[in-house]
């Protein structure tokens, strides 16, 4: 078992917990933070959960302190978590020199350019932070799991729904990059974290994953907004995302 995630913050909202956890990553080699909002429900019946992935720039706390997204989850009795967007504290030579590459831009992916072999969220999404959460509060049920995002986080959400159609019930996107192959964000991750390779970015890629993992039985919610300030413009999308949520 992993060590134990550390509380770090704890606030209520809407009869629910915003709580924000600290721990060790072996996946990572550094510290992580993740944020979970748990509903209020009954002692005896286990909390189905909703991964968020926040896009480019943004920590765990973005979308737990802006969104309102408590409000249908304590509604629908469903758990938010959300993870950090990236590795932080590794002092990697050039992780902070851009906004849309390095630190808070981890593109949920898996390098294979050493320099940067310990941004690895795709394994920390999709394997760590799952078995950590399972194994810490037993008031969750991991089986029972969503994903969504934005931006960057709508790519994440969509590529990794995508090659793990067993692990979770249903997926949805918030303004996604979803041909990063073909765009300046993308070309400038990929060419950096994953090398030259094109197929390998084609395996971060939802416009090339849908047509290989294409055996899907629930519809994908992609909400695709101009204009996005606000993020939010009230609780309808969140709303509507968790409400579709075959749990």
């Amino acid at each position: 078992m992993a060590e134990k995630p550390t509380e770090i913050s704890s606030s209520k909202m809407f009869n629910g917990y915003n709580k924000r956890y600290k721990h060790f990553s072996p996946t990572l080699n550094c510290s992580m933070t993740f944020s979970i909002y748990f509903p209020p429900s009954p002692p005896s019946q286990k909390t189905p959960v909703l991964y968020w992935l926040s896009g480019l720039t943004c920590t765990d706390e973005n979308f737990i302190m802006k969104s309102g997204a408590q409000r249908a989850a304590a509604a629908h009795g469903v758990a938010l978590i959300a993870p950090d967007t990236s590795p932080r504290g590794l002092n990697v030579e050039g992780e902070a020199d851009s906004w849309d590459f390095g630190v808070g831009a981890g593109f949920y992916l898996n390098a294979k350019v050493d320099k940067w072999k310990n941004w690895r969220m795709y394994d920390y999404v999709v394997k760590e932070l799952p078995k950590l959460i399972s194994e810490t509060f037993e008031q969750l049920d991991t089986s029972r799991a969503s994903i969504f995002g934005h931006s960057m986080g709508g790519h994440g959400a969509l590529t990794i729904y995508l090659k793990n159609l067993d692990k979770y019930k249903s997926a949805s996107a918030f303004s996604p990059i979803v041909n990063p192959i073909n765009c300046p964000w993308g070309k400038k991750a990929f060419s950096n974290y994953l090398g030259d390779n094109k197929s390998d970015w084609e395996e971060y890629d939802a416009t090339c994953l849908i047509a290989k993992y294409n055996k899907i039985s629930t519809p994908i919610l992609i909400d695709q907004v101009v204009l996005r300030l606000p993020l939010f413009s009230g609780l309808s999308e969140v709303g509507t995302a968790i409400g579709l949520l075959h749990f």
